[in-house]
Protein backbone atom coordinates (compact mmCIF):
# COMPACT_ATOMS: atom_id res chain seq x y z
CA UNK A 1 0.00 0.00 0.00
CA UNK A 2 1.65 3.65 -0.92
CA UNK A 3 2.45 5.80 1.88
CA UNK A 4 -0.19 8.39 2.44
CA UNK A 5 0.61 12.11 1.28
CA UNK A 6 -0.42 15.27 1.10
CA UNK A 7 -2.84 16.65 4.55
CA UNK A 8 -3.42 12.74 5.27
CA UNK A 9 0.12 12.22 6.46
CA UNK A 10 0.07 15.56 8.28
CA UNK A 11 0.98 14.43 12.48
CA UNK A 12 -1.57 16.15 14.41
CA UNK A 13 0.03 19.68 16.30
CA UNK A 14 1.38 18.65 19.85
CA UNK A 15 -1.21 18.77 22.95
CA UNK A 16 -0.78 22.22 24.89
CA UNK A 17 0.40 21.61 28.09
CA UNK A 18 -2.47 23.17 30.34
CA UNK A 19 -2.96 22.98 33.95
CA UNK A 20 -3.49 19.48 36.20
CA UNK A 21 -7.07 18.94 37.37
CA UNK A 22 -7.95 19.32 41.01
CA UNK A 23 -10.11 17.50 42.35
CA UNK A 24 -12.72 18.90 45.14
CA UNK A 25 -14.15 17.13 47.45
CA UNK A 26 -18.06 18.26 48.19
CA UNK A 27 -20.99 17.20 51.28
CA UNK A 28 -24.11 18.68 52.02
CA UNK A 29 -26.63 18.13 55.01
CA UNK A 30 -29.34 15.93 54.97
CA UNK A 31 -33.27 16.57 56.46
CA UNK A 32 -34.15 18.06 60.14
CA UNK A 33 -36.92 18.99 61.34
CA UNK A 34 -39.83 18.51 60.01
CA UNK A 35 -39.52 22.22 58.62
CA UNK A 36 -36.86 21.21 56.35
CA UNK A 37 -37.35 17.79 55.02
CA UNK A 38 -35.36 18.82 52.63
CA UNK A 39 -31.93 20.52 52.89
CA UNK A 40 -30.81 22.91 50.41
CA UNK A 41 -27.69 22.14 50.72
CA UNK A 42 -27.96 18.75 49.92
CA UNK A 43 -29.65 19.45 47.13
CA UNK A 44 -27.29 21.72 45.98
CA UNK A 45 -23.97 19.58 46.71
CA UNK A 46 -25.88 16.88 44.97
CA UNK A 47 -26.88 17.78 41.14
CA UNK A 48 -23.30 19.17 40.48
CA UNK A 49 -21.58 18.18 37.57
CA UNK A 50 -18.78 15.82 38.01
CA UNK A 51 -16.02 17.70 35.54
CA UNK A 52 -15.88 21.51 34.93
CA UNK A 53 -14.22 21.84 31.75
CA UNK A 54 -11.43 24.15 30.63
CA UNK A 55 -13.09 26.70 29.28
CA UNK A 56 -11.22 30.49 28.43
CA UNK A 57 -12.36 31.65 32.35
CA UNK A 58 -11.48 28.20 33.74
CA UNK A 59 -8.21 27.37 33.24
CA UNK A 60 -8.19 24.10 35.15
CA UNK A 61 -10.19 21.26 34.87
CA UNK A 62 -11.94 20.38 37.76
CA UNK A 63 -12.94 16.91 38.86
CA UNK A 64 -15.82 17.38 41.91
CA UNK A 65 -16.71 14.14 43.68
CA UNK A 66 -19.51 15.01 45.87
CA UNK A 67 -19.70 12.33 48.84
CA UNK A 68 -22.64 9.76 47.92
CA UNK A 69 -24.53 10.55 50.60
CA UNK A 70 -26.00 13.44 52.80
CA UNK A 71 -24.32 14.20 55.72
CA UNK A 72 -26.90 13.30 59.04
CA UNK A 73 -27.58 16.13 61.46
CA UNK A 74 -25.95 14.67 64.50
CA UNK A 75 -22.72 15.41 66.25
CA UNK A 76 -21.52 11.68 66.78
CA UNK A 77 -21.80 10.99 63.30
CA UNK A 78 -19.85 14.11 62.32
CA UNK A 79 -16.92 13.24 64.67
CA UNK A 80 -16.67 9.98 63.40
CA UNK A 81 -17.41 10.77 59.84
CA UNK A 82 -14.90 13.36 58.88
CA UNK A 83 -12.00 11.34 59.76
CA UNK A 84 -13.00 8.89 57.41
CA UNK A 85 -14.05 11.27 54.78
CA UNK A 86 -10.26 13.24 54.69
CA UNK A 87 -7.06 11.80 53.53
CA UNK A 88 -5.34 9.92 54.64
CA UNK A 89 -7.76 7.69 55.50
CA UNK A 90 -10.16 8.25 52.93
CA UNK A 91 -8.66 5.80 49.80
CA UNK A 92 -10.29 7.93 46.83
CA UNK A 93 -7.21 8.68 44.33
CA UNK A 94 -6.28 11.37 42.94
CA UNK A 95 -6.89 12.47 46.69
CA UNK A 96 -9.30 15.91 47.21
CA UNK A 97 -7.46 18.90 47.01
CA UNK A 98 -9.91 20.99 48.00
CA UNK A 99 -12.62 20.27 50.28
CA UNK A 100 -16.02 22.40 50.45
CA UNK A 101 -18.69 21.64 52.92
CA UNK A 102 -22.23 23.16 52.29
CA UNK A 103 -25.24 23.85 54.99
CA UNK A 104 -28.18 25.87 55.44
CA UNK A 105 -28.79 28.82 56.66
CA UNK A 106 -32.63 29.31 56.80
CA UNK A 107 -33.12 32.20 58.10
CA UNK A 108 -30.48 34.10 55.48
CA UNK A 109 -31.63 35.31 51.82
CA UNK A 110 -27.61 35.19 50.90
CA UNK A 111 -25.36 33.01 49.86
CA UNK A 112 -21.96 32.96 52.70
CA UNK A 113 -17.94 32.20 52.70
CA UNK A 114 -17.61 30.80 56.32
CA UNK A 115 -14.00 31.99 57.52
CA UNK A 116 -13.28 29.66 60.10
CA UNK A 117 -15.16 28.11 63.06
CA UNK A 118 -14.67 27.86 66.67
CA UNK A 119 -14.27 24.47 68.48
CA UNK A 120 -16.45 25.16 71.46
CA UNK A 121 -20.21 26.16 72.04
CA UNK A 122 -21.59 23.10 70.64
CA UNK A 123 -23.63 21.95 73.83
CA UNK A 124 -26.30 24.12 73.67
CA UNK A 125 -28.52 23.07 70.94
CA UNK A 126 -29.57 19.01 70.28
CA UNK A 127 -28.81 17.90 66.96
CA UNK A 128 -31.51 15.66 65.47
CA UNK A 129 -31.16 12.52 67.88
CA UNK A 130 -31.50 15.07 71.06
CA UNK A 131 -27.86 14.92 71.57
CA UNK A 132 -25.41 17.84 72.37
CA UNK A 133 -21.41 17.73 72.30
CA UNK A 134 -20.77 19.93 75.40
CA UNK A 135 -17.38 21.49 75.65
CA UNK A 136 -15.97 18.79 78.02
CA UNK A 137 -16.25 16.97 75.13
CA UNK A 138 -14.55 19.17 73.25
CA UNK A 139 -12.05 19.48 75.09
CA UNK A 140 -11.20 15.74 75.20
CA UNK A 141 -11.92 15.34 71.50
CA UNK A 142 -9.31 18.74 70.57
CA UNK A 143 -7.11 19.75 73.63
CA UNK A 144 -6.55 23.56 73.70
CA UNK A 145 -3.11 22.38 74.32
CA UNK A 146 -3.20 21.42 70.69
CA UNK A 147 -5.94 22.91 69.16
CA UNK A 148 -6.45 27.00 69.15
CA UNK A 149 -9.57 28.75 69.98
CA UNK A 150 -10.52 29.65 66.61
CA UNK A 151 -9.10 27.45 63.04
CA UNK A 152 -9.68 29.45 59.82
CA UNK A 153 -9.19 28.00 56.31
CA UNK A 154 -6.11 28.93 54.38
CA UNK A 155 -7.42 29.64 51.26
CA UNK A 156 -7.19 34.03 50.76
CA UNK A 157 -10.88 34.13 51.49
CA UNK A 158 -10.76 37.73 50.63
CA UNK A 159 -9.34 37.04 46.97
CA UNK A 160 -11.94 34.02 46.81
CA UNK A 161 -14.40 36.08 47.07
CA UNK A 162 -13.30 38.68 44.60
CA UNK A 163 -12.79 35.90 41.91
CA UNK A 164 -16.62 34.48 43.09
CA UNK A 165 -18.25 37.79 42.41
CA UNK A 166 -16.41 38.22 39.07
CA UNK A 167 -17.82 34.54 37.78
CA UNK A 168 -21.42 35.89 38.64
CA UNK A 169 -20.89 38.96 36.66
CA UNK A 170 -20.37 41.75 39.68
CA UNK A 171 -18.70 44.70 38.03
CA UNK A 172 -16.73 45.09 40.95
CA UNK A 173 -15.23 43.72 43.86
CA UNK A 174 -17.22 46.39 46.10
CA UNK A 175 -20.05 45.54 44.25
CA UNK A 176 -23.38 43.86 45.28
CA UNK A 177 -26.10 42.16 44.54
CA UNK A 178 -29.07 44.82 43.93
CA UNK A 179 -26.60 47.06 42.18
CA UNK A 180 -25.19 44.08 39.90
CA UNK A 181 -28.50 41.95 39.75
CA UNK A 182 -26.28 38.60 40.66
CA UNK A 183 -26.73 36.64 43.78
CA UNK A 184 -25.48 38.03 46.81
CA UNK A 185 -22.70 36.36 47.98
CA UNK A 186 -20.67 37.43 51.27
CA UNK A 187 -17.99 36.61 53.49
CA UNK A 188 -18.75 35.50 57.24
CA UNK A 189 -16.40 34.97 60.03
CA UNK A 190 -17.78 32.02 61.73
CA UNK A 191 -19.85 29.41 60.70
CA UNK A 192 -21.85 29.12 63.66
CA UNK A 193 -22.71 26.71 66.62
CA UNK A 194 -24.46 23.98 65.37
CA UNK A 195 -23.45 20.89 62.68
CA UNK A 196 -22.32 23.63 60.05
CA UNK A 197 -19.78 24.94 62.30
CA UNK A 198 -18.90 21.67 63.69
CA UNK A 199 -18.39 19.95 60.94
CA UNK A 200 -16.37 22.74 59.59
CA UNK A 201 -14.25 22.70 63.19
CA UNK A 202 -14.10 19.22 62.49
CA UNK A 203 -11.97 19.04 59.14
CA UNK A 204 -10.36 22.10 59.91
CA UNK A 205 -8.60 20.35 62.53
CA UNK A 206 -8.29 17.64 61.21
CA UNK A 207 -5.96 19.12 58.42
CA UNK A 208 -4.32 21.27 61.08
CA UNK A 209 -3.08 17.92 63.14
CA UNK A 210 -1.18 17.09 59.91
CA UNK A 211 0.14 20.24 59.14
CA UNK A 212 -0.81 23.69 61.00
CA UNK A 213 -0.54 26.00 58.28
CA UNK A 214 -2.70 23.63 55.72
CA UNK A 215 -6.34 23.33 55.83
CA UNK A 216 -7.78 23.41 52.39
CA UNK A 217 -11.50 23.44 53.55
CA UNK A 218 -14.19 25.85 52.98
CA UNK A 219 -17.58 26.04 54.13
CA UNK A 220 -20.48 27.80 52.11
CA UNK A 221 -23.82 28.42 53.98
CA UNK A 222 -27.04 28.72 51.58
CA UNK A 223 -30.26 30.14 52.13
CA UNK A 224 -33.73 27.80 51.99
CA UNK A 225 -33.57 27.43 48.18
CA UNK A 226 -36.04 24.89 48.24
CA UNK A 227 -39.33 26.35 47.57
CA UNK A 228 -38.39 26.83 44.00
CA UNK A 229 -36.58 25.48 40.74
CA UNK A 230 -35.33 29.08 40.25
CA UNK A 231 -33.39 29.33 43.19
CA UNK A 232 -31.99 25.87 43.45
CA UNK A 233 -30.74 26.35 39.61
CA UNK A 234 -29.38 29.84 41.47
CA UNK A 235 -27.83 27.86 44.15
CA UNK A 236 -26.80 25.71 41.96
CA UNK A 237 -24.79 28.73 39.56
CA UNK A 238 -23.44 29.74 43.16
CA UNK A 239 -22.07 26.77 43.95
CA UNK A 240 -20.21 25.99 40.27
CA UNK A 241 -18.97 29.36 40.75
CA UNK A 242 -17.53 29.65 43.77
CA UNK A 243 -15.95 26.58 43.40
CA UNK A 244 -14.25 27.76 40.29
CA UNK A 245 -12.69 30.72 43.10
CA UNK A 246 -11.43 28.55 44.91
CA UNK A 247 -9.76 26.61 42.26
CA UNK A 248 -8.00 29.51 40.01
CA UNK A 249 -7.34 30.86 43.62
CA UNK A 250 -5.19 28.50 44.51
CA UNK A 251 -4.07 28.21 41.26
CA UNK A 252 -2.59 32.13 41.71
CA UNK A 253 -2.36 31.93 45.31
CA UNK A 254 -1.94 28.46 47.13
CA UNK A 255 -3.60 27.24 50.12
CA UNK A 256 -0.85 27.93 52.73
CA UNK A 257 -1.72 30.25 55.77
CA UNK A 258 -0.28 34.05 55.51
CA UNK A 259 -1.04 34.64 58.70
CA UNK A 260 -4.48 34.70 59.32
CA UNK A 261 -5.16 31.05 59.98
CA UNK A 262 -5.43 29.69 63.38
CA UNK A 263 -3.57 32.03 65.75
CA UNK A 264 -7.04 33.77 66.20
CA UNK A 265 -7.79 33.70 70.13
CA UNK A 266 -10.66 35.49 70.48
CA UNK A 267 -13.59 34.13 68.77
CA UNK A 268 -15.12 36.83 65.98
CA UNK A 269 -18.49 37.88 66.45
CA UNK A 270 -20.63 38.53 63.08
CA UNK A 271 -24.70 39.65 63.41
CA UNK A 272 -24.36 36.30 60.85
CA UNK A 273 -23.97 34.50 63.37
CA UNK A 274 -27.68 35.19 64.99
CA UNK A 275 -28.94 32.43 62.17
CA UNK A 276 -27.30 29.59 63.02
CA UNK A 277 -29.33 28.55 65.29
CA UNK A 278 -31.55 24.76 65.19
CA UNK A 279 -34.31 26.90 64.10
CA UNK A 280 -32.61 28.58 61.00
CA UNK A 281 -30.35 25.78 59.45
CA UNK A 282 -28.11 22.95 60.22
Amino acid sequence: MPALTGSYAARQPPAEHGEEPVTVLITGFGPFLRKFPRNASWEVASNLPALIPVSPNNKTPIHIHVHHEAVRVAYSHVVNFVPKLLPPSNPMYPKPDIILHIGLAAGRNYFTLEQGAHGRGFGAIPDVDGERFPDSEAEAKFPSFKFPTVLKTSFDTFDVLARWKANLGYSSVEGNASDDDAPDVRLSPDAGNFLCGFIYWNSLAHYFSIKEDERPVVFLHVPDLTFSEDKLREGHEVAIALIKALVESKRKNGIIDKGYGHGVEKRETDVAQADDKVTQGT
